[in-house]
């Protein structure tokens, strides 16, 4: 058989990866400073000299504004006339603003500087954070504080880009266990790892443990391995990593003319070589992943182009898929589930996570489709994370990983609940046989910690 596992941010927070709303925070409680170079770094300035030109105090200052804005606009939407004035019902599905929203914020303040902006609400929306940063902004008059606004915004973008590339560097690995239990299974044929996560735990987990994967990228080439989308069409390895959200590890090199993908096999992008001995130039200091509420206009582009295409075609082939640490945030991604499940009654989720009722108040696609799911046994739920148990694993690095190739080794005890439980949704193909086993499972296992 073939099985997708479809993994989000969730799954990395046992190896001690910040969550959305922690990332939210270090933008802005992290030291960082602009090293002169056009990059913005980790840590404080070595030169105090540089305080006075560092844009990292003004590029915070906009961020703050940019937050509070976002939050107030969270909770004003929803206007609904009342018997004696008016109520607001607030964003249904957002909670607080999230560095991906700031992002968005950010990007379109910037696109708006250069002509591409193709929302008119923007320029209102830059007019009104004009007035409240005019303490900030430099300009004799409006219009050039607008011209440095989108200046700013541009490079509070990049800011949040590097912060979030260099928290999600590795700490240590926790919580995967289940991935090397599945990726060695004999029964199945094909492992598709669906990934929407920027960090490169799963492949670091993968390579330490011996599990052969394609990801999307070619044999090296000097110190680099280029993106080739035909590697997938390979009837081996049986574990195939598709990354929709790229990755922090995905750099642009020059090639032939042109910006390619590549994954550099050297700490130092700069002084990377082919082959050949031939000097490669960086297109871009930045590595390469999707951020903000509009990434889905990349999702046709490019490398991403390619792993979205990918995507689809495992969803015709596969009847079946286990997700985990996946918050239904996507909409494009939950709008393909949700077809996917529309497609065909055998096509199923099994889905590990705490409270699966606490993604209805996350998702529009998952409110409307959850009760109809369980019914028809399409959507089996067990009240667990992947880790199994996620606070004792983000407390202390794990210590069950064992010998590389043992089998004993891949799974520690606290996954021995999950081996009947995916035995038997993999094999099922009755839904009603999986919806009776699905809640006499459920009601027994009960809820982890994390």
């Amino acid at each position: 058989m073939q099985l997708i596992l479809l993994l989000g941010a969730g799954v990395s927070v046992p190896s001690g990866l910040p969550t959305a709303a922690e990332l939210t925070d270090r933008l802005f409680h992290d030291a960082y400073h602009d090293d002169g170079a056009g990059n913005l770094s980790p840590g404080p300035d070595p030169d105090p000299q540089h305080a006075a030109s560092d844009i990292t105090r003004r590029v915070r200052e906009l961020l703050r504004l940019l937050r509070i804005h976002d939050n107030d606009d969270i909770q004003r939407v929803g206007l609904a006339p009342r018997s004696g004035g008016f109520s607001t019902s607030g964003a249904i599905y957002r909670g607080t603003s999230t560095y991906e929203d700031l992002f968005f914020l950010c990007q379109q303040i910037g696109l708006w500087n250069i002509g591409l902006s193709d929302n008119s609400l923007t320029t209102p929306f830059m007019e009104s954070i004009e007035r409240k940063a005019q303490a900030l902004l430099r300009g004799p008059s409006f219009e050039g504080r607008l011209c440095d606004l989108a200046t700013l915004g541009d490079q509070a973008s990049f800011f949040i880009e590097s912060v979030v590339a260099d928290a999600l560097r590795q700490k240590y690995l926790a919580g995967l266990d289940l991935v090397g239990e599945l990726a060695a299974a004999l029964t199945i044929n094909k492992l598709h790892i669906v990934t929407l996560n920027h960090d490169t735990l799963l492949e670091q987990y993968l390579s330490s443990n011996g599990l052969e994967f394609i990801d999307g990228f070619g044999e090296p080439d000097g110190d680099v391995r280029w993106s080739d989308d035909c590697v997938y069409d390979a009837p081996s390895p049986r574990v195939r990593v598709i990354k929709l959200h790229g990755s922090v590890n995905w750099y642009s090199f020059l090639r032939a003319g042109r910006a390619w993908t590549a994954i550099p096999l050297r700490a130092d992008l700069a002084p990377a070589k082919d082959a050949d001995g031939k000097l490669l130039t960086p297109w871009s200091r930045r590595p390469s992943f999707l951020s903000g509420i509009n990434k889905t206009v990349h999702y046709g582009r490019g490398l991403y182009g390619d792993m979205h295409f990918r995507f689809n075609e495992v969803l015709r082939r596969c009847e079946r898929m286990i997700m985990s640490g996946y918050g239904w945030g996507d909409t494009a991604i939950s709008f393909q589930l949700d077809t996917w499940l529309d497609r065909r009654r055998t096509n199923k989720i099994l889905l590990l996570h705490e409270d699966p009722r606490e993604l209805t108040e996350r998702s529009l696609v998952m409110a409307s489709g959850h009760d109809g799911w369980v019914r028809s046994g399409q959507l089996v739920c067990i009240k667990h994370w992947l880790s199994g148990k996620c606070k004792e694993a983000r407390s202390k690095p794990s210590s069950a990983r064992g010998r590389r190739g043992s089998r004993s080794a891949i799974i520690p005890a606290p996954m021995v609940w999950a081996r009947p439980s995916i035995t038997r949704f993999c094999s099922s193909r009755d839904p009603a046989a999986s919806s009776r086993f699905n809640s006499s499972r459920c009601c027994t296992l009960g809820t982890g910690t994390r």
